[in-house]
C-alpha cells in the first residue's frame, strides 16, 4: 500500500485488470513476506505464496487474524489477485480451428 497522502498507480485500477499483470501477485507475495519477517519474524516463502501450499493459507490467516492494517489489506490484496487470475484463466479457452472442436482439447477427437 502507499504510505498515506500518496497514491500507487495501480490504485485506480480494478482487480480483474491487475490480475492480468503477472507480477502483481508476486509483488504483493513479496510485501507479504517481508511484512510478515517484520511483524512476526517469521520467514514466508514467497514461492509457497504464489504456489498456493499449505503455507500460504497459513500466512493469509495469520495476516487476517492480525491487528495490522497493513497485513490485512495484504491479504485481502493477494486473495483477490488470486481469485481473478484464476477466473482469467478460466475464462480463456483453447484456440481451436473447427468449430465442433471448440469444446474439447482436440485429444481423442
Amino acid at each position: 500500500m502507499a504510505p498515506s497522502g500518496q497514491t500507487s498507480h495501480h490504485d485506480g485500477m480494478s482487480v480483474s485488470a491487475l490480475a492480468l499483470d503477472p507480477t502483481m501477485r508476486l509483488r504483493v507475495a513479496t510485501r507479504i513476506h517481508f511484512a510478515l519477517l517484520r511483524h512476526y519474524g517469521e520467514r514466508v516463502s514467497v514461492s509457497a505464496l504464489l504456489q498456493g501450499s499449505n503455507e500460504m493459507r497459513e500466512a493469509l490467516w495469520v495476516c487476517e487474524a492480525s491487528s495490522q492494517a497493513e497485513l490485512v489489506a495484504l491479504a485481502t490484496r493477494f486473495t483477490r489477485l488470486a481469485q481473478a487470475a484464476a477466473a482469467a484463466l478460466a475464462e480463456r479457452a483453447a484456440p481451436q480451428d473447427a468449430a465442433w472442436a471448440q469444446d474439447t482439447s482436440g485429444f481423442g477427437v
